[in-house]
């Protein structure tokens, strides 16, 4: 069973040891998603997001920041990632239903928007799967994103 729990001072190390692709480790960014250290000094500094741990039962498997984006001007899924060990095993498709869920009952939204590199194939197939959509948008940054959507009602 996939869970979401708390980051806190007993796994948050294990989730900075988490990585996308076994070739990805000690990467600030790694290929297609910023790294998990990133993202919790990122959640530590601005005040909008919510961090969570991917959890299959008792073991961890992967993470996820969510919230209020300023830039996009809408709630967002701003990383989900599961561990290269654990992908493959459909735990992605129920945990990001998971933050769906956990998002739609916080803040009660209407929209939820993602953004991913173009060339991340496995995430584009992923988020297509649970209905989210291509705008036509693109934000810029590290690498243009392209920008999805997906409608809660």
């Amino acid at each position: 069973m996939i869970v979401l729990k708390e980051v806190t001072i007993q796994n948050w190390f294990n989730i900075v040891m988490l990585r996308s692709a076994n070739d990805q480790a000690n990467k600030i960014f790694e290929k297609n998603i910023a790294s998990n250290c990133f993202s919790l000094a990122q959640s530590s500094i601005e005040g909008n997001w919510v961090t969570k741990a991917i959890y299959y039962n008792e073991t961890l498997i992967g993470f996820t920041m969510y919230g209020y984006s300023e830039e996009l001007q809408g709630y967002e899924i701003c990383r989900f990632m599961i561990d290269f060990n654990h992908q493959g095993k459909g735990y992605g498709k129920e945990g990001l239903n998971l933050v769906i869920q956990e998002i739609v009952n916080h803040f009660k939204c209407e929209e939820i928007l993602l953004s991913f590199h173009p060339e991340n194939e496995k995430a584009k197939k992923l988020y297509e799967s649970v209905g989210f959509q291509n705008t036509g948008k693109v934000v810029k940054g590290f690498v243009d994103e392209h920008i999805y959507s997906l409608k809660t009602k």
